[in-house]
């Protein structure tokens, strides 16, 4: 034992002495997103026994997008009214969506903000609940861009989307059950190169970001939906693949990992918190159908309800996880994702780079 105790002392001695200090205390350089990269799925997506939740209420969420519903009158009532508003307003269709997701059985609200940088006026988010049973301070975010209220030939898009949150919104509610945490229902207003909204919205609820435990964002352009864009978080892939199971028979399954700057999704992403976005298949042509005779470009009805019914799976699977499908990333972490994705890229070329570096934008140290 005293030869051993010796031959540590020695050691000691021959580091202290022998090697140079910075030696000794190098270590390899952490990884930003290493927490990310090895966090795996530890639970079911929904529960630990049995037919899950999920499972049960998949099918009833499909039966009820697929069947009859508002969704085309809402269309064509919500690009009626986005056509007839002033330039930069949206209040016809904000008054519109409330009445709509109140039409719903939803608890409803419209939120004000002031337009920064963009006039004095300002504008409203439409914000529907289902409060969740089990944690209702926990959310899970369904939204869409509601348009800027002018006769823009992208707001058919945007129409398509904002019709589709609240078909989905109503869809859910009417199966009578609740999900473990809460959803929101969101129509984020303001010009959309803006995203102005949106960028409002997480602004006001900063202080409830910690318990946002994903933002789902609708951007179809009225196409058909193929799947997410998952904005550089890999760590999200296997619970979301696990979450959408009951709805594989839709066939939305493919995920990307790309992020793209001047979308509702952008001030999520900088906050950290986990962001799906849809991505969709490009039409040559517009398609036609009798349902939506009057609508600009024509939309093919059956396609829209099948996205409506992936969207409401998505939010309402994701709401039931035993565990959130991914966690809120730190300031390190976020900077790390923004450069891997290339979204650091297309900040720096809009000249929005300089304000995540002085940290007035995205989320605080």
């Amino acid at each position: 034992m005293r030869l051993a105790h010796s031959w540590s002392a020695l050691l000691a001695l021959f580091l202290v002495n022998v090697i140079p200090a910075a030696a000794q205390l190098s270590s390899p350089q952490a990884d930003p997103l290493a927490r990310i990269r090895e966090a795996a799925p530890s639970t079911p997506p929904c529960s630990a026994t049995g037919e899950s939740l999920c499972e049960q209420v998949a099918p009833k969420i499909i039966a009820n997008a697929q069947g009859e519903s508002p969704l085309a009158d809402n269309l064509r009532r919500l690009t009626d009214e986005m056509g007839k508003g002033k330039s930069g307003s949206s209040a016809r269709a904000v008054a519109f969506g409330v009445a709509a997701f109140r039409s719903a059985g939803l608890d409803v609200r419209a939120e004000k903000y002031r337009q920064q940088g963009a006039g004095s006026g300002e504008e409203e988010n439409v914000v529907a609940e289902i409060r969740g049973r089990e944690k209702p301070d926990e959310w899970i975010l369904l939204g869409a861009h509601l348009g800027s209220g002018s006769r823009n030939p992208a707001a058919s898009g945007n129409t398509c989307d904002a019709a589709m949150v609240i078909e989905a919104a109503r869809d859910i509610f009417a199966t009578g059950i609740r999900p473990r945490r809460s959803i929101r229902f969101v129509l984020f207003t303001g010009t959309e190169k803006g995203v102005l909204g949106s960028s409002a919205y997480v602004r006001s609820h900063a202080a409830e970001l910690d318990r946002a435990r994903s933002a789902i964002i609708l951007r179809s352009g009225c196409g058909r939906v193929t799947g997410y864009s998952l904005n550089g978080r890999h760590d999200l892939e296997p619970g979301l693949r696990e979450a959408m199971k009951p709805a594989e028979s839709l066939g939305a399954s493919r995920y990307v990992y790309d992020a793209t700057l001047g979308a509702d999704n952008f001030d999520f992403v900088v906050e950290g918190v986990p962001t799906l976005m849809t991505i969709h298949a490009d039409t040559s042509s517009p398609l036609d159908s009798p349902a939506t005779a009057g609508v600009s470009g024509k939309i093919e009805m059956a396609d829209l309800k099948r996205d409506t019914a992936i969207a409401g799976v998505t939010a309402f699977a994701i709401a039931e996880r035993a565990e959130p499908l991914g966690m809120r990333l730190s300031r390190a972490e976020i900077e790390s994702l923004l450069k891997s994705s290339g979204l650091a890229e297309q900040m720096k070329k809009a000249d929005l780079w300089r304000q995540w570096e002085s940290g007035e934008l995205g989320r605080k140290p």
